[in-house]
Parts: structure tokens; sequence; C-alpha cells
């Protein structure tokens, strides 16, 4: 290995869970400060958020095990192991993954990490806010549902 090769390995990596889902954080465990980079899995039923599009940000999506359901829109397709996803910053296709199969899928999800964005949520009218490194909810009224500061790097 050469001298600014960095390994990131599962021992003491970062994890987040929120009910079936659940994510490895190896981009953060590695100092990557242009694009964050996990690998989330969805249990059987699970969903990786609500349909979203982002304004600056860009997403690529990379299927590792099992079968996901892509929605765009109201378009669905299926990818298998070794599919990709792609959504550019500013197109507005709201996008989310579902688990409709009997078992767990895991995906590389890219995403581009801006210090200002929008993240539209057509579904329920929410718009999540990024500045900097506070971030806020607000809905379809404008009133600021939640707000809080960035758990690790904006993206």
């Amino acid at each position: 290995m050469g001298k600014y090769a960095m390994i990131v390995g599962r021992t003491g990596l970062r994890r987040g869970q929120e009910g079936d889902r659940e994510w490895l954080y190896y981009s953060d465990e590695g100092g990557l400060t242009q694009y964050g980079a996990y690998v989330e899995t969805l249990q059987p039923g699970a969903r990786s958020s609500e349909q979203h599009w982002h304004e600056k940000e860009d997403e690529f999506l990379y299927v590792l095990e099992g079968d996901v359901a892509v929605i765009e829109d109201d378009v669905e397709a299926v990818l298998h192991p070794g599919d990709p996803a792609c959504w550019p910053a500013g197109k507005p296709v709201a996008h989310a993954a579902v688990n409709r199969s009997a078992a767990p899928c895991t995906y590389l999800i890219v995403g581009t990490r801006v210090t200002l964005d929008a993240c539209h949520y057509p579904e329920s009218g929410r718009i999540l806010f990024t500045e900097g490194e506070e971030w806020r909810i607000v809905g379809s009224d404008g009133t600021v549902l939640k707000s809080g500061r960035c758990k690790s790097p904006p993206g």
C-alpha cells in the first residue's frame, strides 16, 4: 500500500439504523469530503426514504446484494446485483428504494457533499434545507418542523 492509502474496515465503523434499514458510513470513516458513500441494507418490506429529489446533490445507487425496487415518480423498476441508478442534481425525479423481496437487499449509495441544498419530498410537500452544517425541514405551509446540525459532513 502507498503512504497515503487508507483502508476502512468494518470494525469500529459508524453505523446508523432506522426501523428495518441500516447503513454503514464508509466515507466518513475514510475522511472523504467531496462525496458521501454509504452501504445501506433494507430488510424485507423496508423503504430507504420518502420519495425525494435534490436541487444540488447528485446521487448514485449500485446494488450489491439482493433485489431492490427503485421508484421514480410513478414508475417502478427492480434492480439486481450489479445494476446502477443515477439521479442528477436539479432533475425533479422523486425517487426511493423499497425492498419488496423476501430477503435483505444491500446497495452502495453515493451523493455529492454540498453545503447548500434543498431536498424536495413531493408526497408530503416537505423540503429539507441544508446550509453548511445546519439543516431544517419545512412543511408545505412554510412552518419549520425540525432542525439541527449534520452528524456528518453534508451529503
